[in-house]
């Protein structure tokens, strides 16, 4: 069995695919499915269980073009935590990168070095 499960009612939910927009950013021999239907997960940082739904995959796929072989992994807070992470970092790097250097910089590399 797989990491999604369909729901039970699997005609109340579904959107038709694009074909056209549908994989254009894969190099795959397989073809596109017929329709999207809401799929349940469990977060991987969480465990909540999940539904990644049938508009979410058709905006996923076919407007931002992801690649076919992704899939939801993180519920939205987990997701939304991990972005607020990665943005602290790159401020954190920006920072130090404009930090004046060590006047003793200089020194310190000629008896490294030399």
């Amino acid at each position: 069995m797989g990491r999604f499960k369909r729901q039970k009612n699997k005609d109340a939910v579904r959107l038709p695919v694009d074909k056209e927009k549908w994989g254009v950013n894969d190099n795959t021999y397989s073809s596109a499915p017929d329709y999207y239907y809401d799929e349940e997960y469990n977060c991987r940082d969480c465990g909540k269980a999940q539904v990644w739904s049938a508009e979410q995959q058709k905006h996923w796929y076919e407007e931002l073009g992801k690649t076919i072989n992704s899939s939801a992994v993180r519920c939205q807070i987990c997701h939304a935590h991990i972005q607020a992470i990665k943005e602290q970092q790159q401020r954190h790097m920006k920072a130090m990168k404009n930090k004046p250097k060590h006047p003793n910089k200089v020194f310190f590399q000629k008896h490294i070095i030399g």
